[in-house]
């Protein structure tokens, strides 16, 4: 009986320790929940090394957002007439999972008109039952929420009122290939109108 008291003591400790640990929090590997389980191995396919072009476009023909689908993205969203690439971004993803909920992201991110690169890391991880993405840049943490549409596709959001960030990408992982579309609106930005950035990359896996 006494053992049977300690071992429901530690898993209610582990629990709420898992609730107590900042979604920031990149180095620290939450305790699985019941409720985590259904996201057993939902960043799997990512695993690996991944090199290509991530594009940004700016909208300088924006239309009252109920005019546009802002949700069913795909590539040929950036058809859109007034669309413009306003920078280009080299980038090496390295995704290395820890255990089937918590998955470490290294980012090299070079800009070619000055030769500058970016080093970032973060990780993917399911804590308190839902799928966090968090990055750390020098100077910012970028969190996201997520959830997943199918077998191959992970979505990711934020909301952010100060300072305004609003964002939202499609993600879908083939056996070799990563594609992303996505839009964001940020500080000052009118949301009545379409986002003023857009975004799509497409990455290839490395052996």
């Amino acid at each position: 009986m006494k053992r049977l008291f300690i071992y429901v003591l530690c898993l209610f400790c582990c629990c709420s320790c898992q609730n107590k640990i900042a979604i920031e929090d990149i180095q620290t590997i939450p305790v699985v929940s019941k409720k985590d389980s259904k996201y057993a191995h939902v960043f799997r396919s990512l695993d690996g090394v991944w090199k290509g072009q991530f594009f940004i476009y700016e909208d300088y023909k924006r239309v009252p957002k109920n005019q546009i689908e802002l949700k069913n993205i795909s590539l040929s969203s950036l058809q859109k007439d007034g669309l413009k690439q306003i920078n280009r971004i080299d980038v090496v993803q390295t995704y290395t999972s820890e255990n089937p909920f918590f998955q470490r992201v290294k980012i090299t991110d070079r800009y070619p008109n000055t030769g500058q690169d970016i080093l970032s890391e973060g990780v993917n991880k399911i804590q308190n039952g839902r799928m966090w993405c968090v990055i750390k840049k020098p100077g910012e943490t970028i969190i996201h929420n997520g959830s997943v549409e199918g077998e191959n596709t992970i979505l990711w959001w934020q909301n952010k009122k100060t300072p305004q960030r609003i964002e939202y990408f499609k993600e879908t992982v083939s056996e070799n290939s990563y594609e992303i579309v996505g839009w964001g609106y940020y500080e000052g930005d009118d949301t009545r109108l379409s986002p003023r950035l857009w975004f799509y990359a497409k990455y290839k896996r490395q052996q």
